[in-house]
C-alpha cells in the first residue's frame, strides 16, 4: 500500500519539485480571489456598506473584464519575460486590493457612497490584471518543467490545488471571521478579518513564487536538439477559442444558480447544501492525481473527447434525476465530476502540447481569454433563463449548459486529433492543416 501511495502521490512531486511550488502558488493565489469574490466582497458591500445588487456586480464584472481583456497579453509577455515576474507581480497586485480596503475608514464609504466607485473600482482593476498576470504564466510554467508524458499528472496537481483554493477560500474567510469576532474585535474589523487574511495569502504567494522558474522559456525541441513545432495557426487557435468558450458557458451558466436548485428539488436548508458543495471537492482532491497519471497513459484527445461527452451527458441528466431522489441527483452530479476530473488536465495538457515550443504562455492566455468570456456571459444566460422557470422547475440552465458542453464535445470530435498517446498529439497540428 505505501508503495502504492508513494508512485501515486508522492513520486511526481520527488522528480519535479518545481511542481510543489507551482501547487503552493495555485492554492494561495486562487485562495485570494475565492475568498474576496466568491464571500468577503459580497457581504461587505450588500450587509456592512449596505449598498445595492448593483453596487456589488459592477465591481465583480469589472474584475472579471480586466481579466479577461489582459490575460492573453500577459501570456504572451511571460514567453518573451519569463514567468516568475508575472506571477510574483499577479500576487503582489492581488494582496493589494484587500489591503487598500483595510485601510479605507468604512464610516467614510457609508457617509458618501460614490466612493465605493471612486475607490473600489481601481483597486478591481488592479485586482484583474493581477489574476491575469498569475495564471496563464503559472500554468504555462508547467510544461516549461514537466516534460510532455507527463503532463497530464502535472496539470492534474495544479488543477486540484486550484480547486482546493476554490473550497478553502470562502471557508477560510468566514473561520477568519468568526475568530476575529470571538476576540471580541469591533463590527468593523471583524468584516474586514477575510480581506487581512487575502492580503496575507497573496504576500506569502509572492513569497512562494520565488521558486518558479524565472528565466525565459526555452523549446524543449531546442534543449534536446529536434526540430521545434511550427507556429501555431488560425485552425488551432481558434478550435481552442471555441471548445474553452463552450466549456465555460456551460460551467458558468450553471454556477450561480446550482445551489439554489439544489436546495429546490430537495428540501434540503442551504447550509446543508453549502456543506455538500464543500464536501464534493473531497473526492476530487484524492483522485485528482491518479486521474492525471492515467491521463497521460491513454491519448490525450480521447481523453478529452470522452471526458466532455461524460459531463454533457450527465449535465442532461441532472434536470431528468433531480425529482426523482437524492440519490440519483448525486448520481447524475458524479459523472459530471468524473467527466471534469479527466477532462480538465487532460485539455491543458494537450493544449501545452500542441502549442509550439516556448510558446504555451499565449496558449494558455488565448485559452484563459475565452474561459474569462464565458464566464462573463454565462451568469447572464443563466439568469435569464432561471427566470424562465417557477420554483421548483427551474431545468433551463441546466439544458443550457449541457447544449454548451454538447457542442463543446462535437468540436472536439470533430478538429482534435487523437494522438498516439499520452504526449502525442501530431506535431501541434490539426487534422487538414497545411503550412
Amino acid at each position: 500500500m505505501f508503495r502504492a501511495f508513494h508512485s501515486t502521490y508522492v513520486a511526481v512531486f520527488r522528480r519535479y519539485p518545481v511542481l510543489g511550488r507551482i501547487a503552493l502558488v495555485a492554492v494561495l493565489g486562487e485562495i485570494v480571489f475565492a475568498s474576496i469574490n466568491n464571500y468577503a466582497l459580497s457581504f461587505y458591500v450588500l450587509y456592512d456598506l449596505k449598498q445595492p445588487g448593483l453596487t456589488l456586480g459592477v465591481l465583480v464584472s469589472t474584475f472579471l473584464l480586466v481579466e479577461m481583456l489582459l490575460k492573453l497579453p500577459f501570456g504572451h509577455l511571460s514567453d518573451r519575460y519569463g514567468r516568475r515576474v508575472f506571477i510574483s507581480l499577479g500576487l503582489a497586485a492581488a494582496a493589494l486590493t484587500p489591503a487598500a480596503i483595510c485601510a479605507i475608514p468604512q464610516g467614510m464609504l457609508i457617509a458618501t457612497p460614490v466612493l465605493i466607485y471612486a475607490l473600489f473600482v481601481p483597486l478591481r482593476v488592479v485586482d484583474g490584471a493581477g489574476a491575469a498576470a498569475l495564471w496563464p504564466p503559472l500554468f504555462a510554467a508547467v510544461p516549461d518543467s514537466v516534460p510532455s508524458e507527463k503532463r497530464g499528472v502535472a496539470m492534474s496537481v495544479v488543477n486540484t490545488a486550484y480547486l482546493a483554493g476554490v473550497a478553502l477560500g470562502p471557508a477560510l474567510a468566514g473561520m477568519v471571521m468568526g475568530l476575529w469576532e470571538a476576540q471580541g474585535a469591533g463590527d468593523e474589523w471583524a468584516a474586514k478579518a477575510p480581506f487581512v487574511m487575502a492580503a496575507a495569502a497573496g504576500a506569502c504567494g509572492a513569497l512562494v513564487a520565488r521558486g518558479v522558474p524565472g528565466g525565459r522559456p526555452v523549446p524543449q525541441t531546442a534543449q534536446q536538439g529536434g526540430e521545434e513545432k511550427p507556429a501555431a495557426g488560425g485552425r488551432l487557435v481558434g478550435v481552442v477559442v471555441a471548445i474553452t468558450f463552450c466549456e465555460m458557458v456551460g460551467v458558468a451558466t450553471l454556477g450561480p444558480y446550482l445551489a439554489p436548485y439544489v436546495t429546490e428539488v430537495t428540501a434540503l436548508d442551504r447550509g446543508t447544501v453549502g456543506l455538500l458543495l464543500l464536501v464534493l471537492f473531497v473526492p476530487a482532491g484524492l483522485l485528482g492525481i491518479p486521474i492525471g497519471h492515467l491521463t497521460d497513459r491513454w491519448p490525450r484527445g480521447v481523453v478529452v473527447k470522452g471526458a466532455l461527452l461524460m459531463a454533457a451527458i450527465g449535465l442532461w441528466l441532472v434536470p431528468i434525476w433531480a425529482h426523482q431522489s437524492v440519490v440519483t441527483l448525486l448520481l447524475a452530479g458524479l459523472v459530471v465530476l468524473t467527466g471534469f476530473l479527466f477532462g480538465i488536465p487532460a485539455w491543458l495538457a494537450l493544449i501545452s502540447d500542441l502549442a509550439p515550443a516556448g510558446k504555451s504562455g499565449r496558449m494558455m492566455g488565448v485559452m484563459a481569454t475565452a474561459q474569462g468570456l464565458g464566464a462573463f456571459l454565462g451568469p447572464l444566460a443563466g439568469g435569464y433563463l432561471w427566470g424562465l422557470g417557477e420554483v421548483g422547475h427551474h431545468q433551463h440552465p441546466w439544458y443550457a449548459g449541457a447544449a454548451a458542453l454538447t457542442l463543446a464535445a462535437a468540436t472536439a470530435l470533430a478538429f482534435i486529433p487523437e494522438g498516439q498517446g499520452g504526449g502525442d498529439t501530431g506535431g501541434g497540428e490539426l487534422p487538414g492543416r497545411s503550412e
